[in-house]
């Protein structure tokens, strides 16, 4: 599957690793063996073990536009949030750095699967199932030659941050709270901090009032 070209590379995580990605100006990779999707977790460790390495750490990131899928997916709570990424500049910043790899996610059917004769080891991180689709998914990888290490920092400049975005399940008084809280983090004053209106939206509520009173027995449903 082609993915729609994008600009921006979107982070659904905790508002504590919002936190620690503004102060410390960075992006954490984990080890996929956290991961909620076996098969993900099986590539990825096939993938680690043609290359001979002790570690890979991964973040998984979306391109595409904002679903319910994916607040309550990877960002569920009154902690979810959404960082959106300068994607070019970001990826600027890795280019010539060879523990890294990145890419668009693949989705393949399992008959399109079987039909591969044979597969690149490369492709391996950047396979997932057809049913995944929708995500848009985009990977970034790094291969670790400490085979003790929990975790990756990849540096990620603040004013690549294009905006974060509150969870739709905070409360009000909360949000108003964050807006003004993040923004005081040391260098953080042109932070762009929203809420998103996934779950209420006041253009779409104010459809209602366009509603005619009377009854239209042209489009009143059918009983089955």
């Amino acid at each position: 599957m082609t993915q729609t070209s994008s600009s921006v590379l979107k982070r659904y995580t905790s508002l504590t690793a919002a936190i620690d990605m503004l102060v410390h100006e960075r992006i954490t990779l984990l080890s996929p063996s956290s991961w909620e999707d076996k098969n993900d977790i099986a590539f990825m460790d096939a993938y680690r073990q043609k290359r001979g390495i002790p570690k890979v750490f991964a973040a998984c990131f979306t391109q595409a536009s904002e679903t319910f899928h994916h607040w309550g997916v990877f960002a569920n709570g009154n902690e979810g949030v959404r960082i959106s990424i300068n994607k070019p500049e970001f990826l600027r910043s890795l280019v010539g750095q060879h523990c890294y790899l990145w890419n668009d996610v693949s989705y393949k059917t399992l008959d399109q699967l079987a039909d591969l004769k044979t597969l690149s080891v490369y492709e391996l991180p950047f396979l997932k199932r057809f049913a995944f689709k929708d995500e848009l998914e985009f990977r970034l990888i790094c291969e670790s030659t400490d085979p003790y290490a929990a975790f990756h920092h990849v540096p990620l400049r603040r004013e690549w941050i294009t905006s974060i975005a509150l969870s739709p399940w905070l409360p009000t008084n909360l949000v108003d709270t964050m807006k003004e809280v993040l923004p005081k983090l040391p260098g953080c004053s042109n932070v762009r901090v929203i809420r998103t209106n996934i779950r209420d939206h006041q253009k779409w509520q104010a459809a209602i009032g366009r509603v005619a009173d009377e009854s239209d027995e042209g489009l009143r449903p059918q009983p089955l």
